[in-house]
């Protein structure tokens, strides 16, 4: 197998999980394409020993599978050609962004690590704390799916980020659907732990507590997100709206139900950030 076809691993570790990716070459960036594209999973943050016991074993599928995870979170293409795609002793390359500062200490010694941070984003006009999960994001969403582009990651934060033409215009941060549900129960004597509920999409008058607290979450949530588009399209009504994060869905199915002109307008794709690592690695950048 030729270098160029070479299997590799992108990692983006959030604030409470750990996003991986697989590729196979350097295609293009287009997720419609999907050529090079063998699939996301997503773990609970790995301890260091867990990180070396992955370094250890290449990356390969045994000591994924002693790390007792769900056997069915890998993606099934990624077997064959992790266990089948190296050649002699060569790691597979490892680009890697994060967010939380302990697991890269554990990983600075592996032989084909790419470390890309903010700065080394091909974005124009960021600022230094500006989180390397949303610059990529953003550049991942403005090459796939078209520039002007606004970015709504639905994670543990729920953010809002604008970029034109490779440049950022700016965005907002507010606490996400599962961080205000446990705010509210850990800040409070009487109101209850509320898990994130979807389907059914909550009753707007709720006629107990549980549903009340889901639903004034929810809902507002969902406004808020309406208003910042409306607010975008006025500004960049050529401009596309792209859902992304681990609560993008619950947010897009509940756009479909309660604003289905607005949800025709909204691109979904959970991957934005893992299209932004593949651009830095077609523009080598960071070198080894």
């Amino acid at each position: 197998m030729g270098m160029g076809q070479q299997p590799w691993l992108a990692l983006i570790i959030g604030n409470s999980r750990w996003h991986w990716g697989a590729f196979q070459g350097n295609g293009p960036s287009a997720a419609s394409d999907g050529a090079d594209w063998l699939g996301a999973w997503h773990t609970p943050p790995l301890s260091k020993t867990q990180v070396h016991q992955l370094v250890q074993g290449r990356f390969a599928i045994a000591p994924w599978q002693h790390l007792d995870l769900d056997p069915t979170m890998l993606p099934s293409r990624l077997a064959t050609v992790l266990d089948g795609g190296l050649t002699g002793e060569d790691s597979p390359e490892l680009w890697m962004a994060s967010v939380v500062a302990s697991p890269l200490a554990w990983l600075a010694d592996y032989p084909a690590l790419h470390r890309v941070e903010t700065g080394q984003v091909p974005l124009q006009n960021t600022y230094p704390t500006l989180g390397v999960d949303r610059a990529l994001a953003l550049l991942g969403a403005g090459e796939t799916w078209g520039w002007p582009v606004l970015v709504i990651d639905c994670g543990t934060a729920l953010t809002f980020t604008a970029g034109a033409d490779r440049r950022l215009l700016g965005g907002a941060i507010l606490p996400g659907l599962r961080s205000q549900l446990r705010a509210l129960h850990g800040h409070t004597d009487q109101l209850p732990e509320v898990a994130l509920r979807a389907d059914p999409w909550p009753p707007r008058w709720a006629m107990d507590t549980a549903d009340a607290i889901a639903s004034g979450i929810l809902h507002t949530q969902l406004a808020g997100i309406r208003d910042f588009i409306q607010a975008w399209e006025t500004d960049w009504p050529t401009g596309s709206v792209v859902l992304t994060g681990g609560d993008s869905a619950v947010i897009h199915r509940a756009m479909v139900d309660q604003a289905p002109v607005l949800a025709q307008r909204v691109k979904l794709d959970l991957d934005l950030g893992f299209w932004g690592l593949r651009i830095c690695r077609q523009q080598g950048w960071p070198p080894l």
